[in-house]
């Protein structure tokens, strides 16, 4: 495909996965109702379906973080690409996380937004201020952003595995026996590893093939690793298997990837462009919105489902809508948030 048709692509991939990542926060039964018996099907949608749908998007974006790194990458661009990612990585992960840390620290002041939020007095410490902005000790849907960073630390050393087709593989055989037998590193999630590698080995090894212009073949392809993918789940539900639900976690966003024709997406949207601000911002108004109805709609099955499948689109326009106001009013901060995008 064309570098318009891949560009468009993966835009369009980052909004499936953003939407995804705010329907994993959009849960509110515990909000609407006193028990989980008190909500009926809607507890098992929230608790039980929906999950199973959601888990895709992280693991999407790990890809498509890698395979946009990797792509035609040499050990020469690694400064360059370093530098790029401070900007668009690193420095926007300590500024959202001292936001989010100083807003708690604020509101626990202010007893009726205290009470609102659900959050008592807190006693900010330095210790606690430098954990808050280094591991996002109040801004807990940044641990992606965490595993990122570290992810992108360890690219000379990904790139050095995949660049060979043998010892990409034992880097990748090697990551799964790891999550197999339950080993774990500090800081590092093995199951994040495999994802980011998958993509850094689909880049470096067979990028002009992944990038190829879609064709039934592909097609069919991508339908068959989506179907491979969601047999393994039983195995994963069943029998524990938690090697079964990294690969399907794997198989599906790819054979996703191979599934979707790019020349039928319709062409990039302004909206398209504040997918990072969203990611970063949504929890606010999903919690917002999720305690403001439950004041008023408490105990309704009703209310509580419509908002459920309602909120990701509601939460992605209105963090649309203030990231307009920040880009026409505060660029300069407006680029920081959004890490220069």
């Amino acid at each position: 495909m064309g570098e318009k048709e891949f560009r468009r692509k993966t835009e369009w991939f980052r909004v499936a996965g953003c939407l995804l990542v705010i329907w994993n926060h959009a849960g509110n039964v515990d909000l609407f109702f006193d028990s989980a018996e008190a909500a009926g099907p809607l507890a098992g949608l929230e608790n039980g379906i929906v999950p199973e749908i959601v888990q895709f998007g992280i693991p999407c974006f790990f890809m498509l973080s890698a395979f946009l790194f990797f792509r035609g990458f040499t050990m020469k661009d690694l400064a360059g690409k370093w530098k790029r990612r401070v900007r668009s990585l690193l420095i926007p992960y300590l500024v959202w996380n001292t936001l989010y840390c100083l807003a708690y620290w604020a509101a626990g002041r202010i007893p009726r937004i205290s009470a609102f939020i659900n959050r008592p007095r807190m006693n900010l410490t330095w210790s606690g201020f430098a954990r808050a902005v280094f591991l996002y000790e109040y801004n807990p849907v940044f641990w992606f952003m965490f595993q990122l960073l570290l992810l992108t630390a360890l690219a000379p050393l990904i790139y050095l595995a995949v660049r060979k087709a043998l010892t990409g593989w034992m880097l990748l055989i090697l990551v799964m026996a790891g999550i197999r037998c339950g080993f774990s590193l500090p800081f590092l999630n093995l199951d994040a590893l495999f994802y980011y590698s998958v993509a850094a080995f689909a880049a470096v090894r067979a990028g002009t093939w992944a990038e190829a212009e879609w064709t039934p073949r592909r097609g069919a392809l991508g339908i068959l690793l989506i179907v491979l993918g969601l047999m393994l789940l039983p195995l994963y539900h069943f029998r524990a298997v938690i090697p079964a639900v990294v690969a399907c976690r794997c198989l599906v966003p790819a054979g996703l990837w191979l599934l979707v024709d790019e020349r039928r997406l319709p062409g990039e949207k302004a909206w398209m462009g504040c997918t990072f601000f969203v990611y970063a911002f949504h929890f606010v108004p999903v919690r917002f919105i999720n305690k403001a109805a439950a004041l008023i709609f408490s105990g309704s099955r009703t209310a509580a489902a419509l908002l459920f499948l309602m909120i990701p689109f509601a939460a992605f326009a209105i963090c649309f809508a203030v990231s307009r106001l920040l880009k026409r009013y505060l660029p300069r901060t407006w680029r920081i948030l959004n890490g220069g995008r």
